[in-house]
């Protein structure tokens, strides 16, 4: 009766190992351990480790957006992978070529963002520039930025909604200056970056608690796969912007679209 039982509680242990422990497709490296902040750097007052997730809670009072980051290193070319739950009021992000600004107040990171929004179709899985030029792409279009900072959709996709209070597959792929984002499989922008000066072109990894209603954000099968570096730069005439192109709307612009200039 002994060994039956101690067979049983070592399979259990060696099954609670293999959950703790998240395995990267091939190719990718898991960048969370789901047990411990390991090779994170955030506030505990925010994030913590919960069932095996990395999550992260804010109470409606906060007066800026709180980060954490990956700290055992930066990306340049890469594809992210990982699953998302939120709470349907939430709102958070995937930061990424992002830059530490402690400047700017505690736990504060700029740079590129796929958005978490569940409640608004038009902004979950859209590219966004926290502290920069913000709305890049809305959730379903095409959009090439100009030299001068300019986003202008290009094309269209359709929009799909995805529930908050369920995990979701987020993925992120960003070759040169050419950045796509998917949720469950679904593209959601295709946006290519000419802005020299605007854009970044490698940065760290970091997600957000965001101001507004109280949140709970969680993430767990984090994972990242490092492209080749010298994957080309997109030239403007790889990437035009036709005559009828229409700008992207700014945050708090209504639906005023301005016809791009011949």
């Amino acid at each position: 009766m002994i060994r039956p039982l101690l067979l049983s509680l070592s399979l259990t242990a060696v099954f609670s190992l293999a959950a703790a422990e998240p395995m990267p497709p091939e190719g990718f490296v898991a960048i969370f351990n789901g047990k411990d902040l390991t090779g994170w750097q955030g506030s505990d007052k925010y994030w913590s480790v919960e069932d095996g997730c990395l999550t992260g809670v804010a109470d409606g009072k906060l007066d800026y957006n709180r980060f954490i980051t990956w700290k055992a290193g930066k990306v340049k070319n890469f594809e992210l992978r990982v699953k998302v739950k939120v709470t349907p009021d939430g709102n958070s992000g995937l930061q990424y070529r992002g830059q530490e600004r402690p400047d700017l107040g505690e736990w504060v990171v700029t740079g590129y963002q796929c958005d978490v929004v569940p409640k608004n179709a038009d902004y979950n899985g859209m590219l966004y520039e926290e502290r920069g030029r913000r709305i890049l792409a809305h959730t379903g279009e095409k959009v090439v930025i100009d030299p001068q900072g300019q986003p202008w959709v290009v094309g269209k996709m359709p929009v799909q909604k995805f529930p908050g209070g369920e995990w979701h597959d987020y993925r992120v792929r960003v070759e040169g200056n050419h950045h796509r984002h998917w949720i469950d499989g679904v593209p959601t922008v295709d946006v290519v970056d000419l802005d020299e000066k605007g854009r970044a072109l490698e940065g760290v990894i970091a997600v957000q608690v965001h101001v507004g209603p109280p949140m709970k954000i969680q993430y767990k099968d984090f994972f990242v796969q490092h492209l080749p570096e010298d994957l080309p730069i997109l030239k403007a005439e790889a990437a035009p912007i036709p005559a009828d192109a229409v700008k992207v709307v700014p945050q708090g612009g209504g639906k005023k679209k301005a016809p791009a200039k011949k």
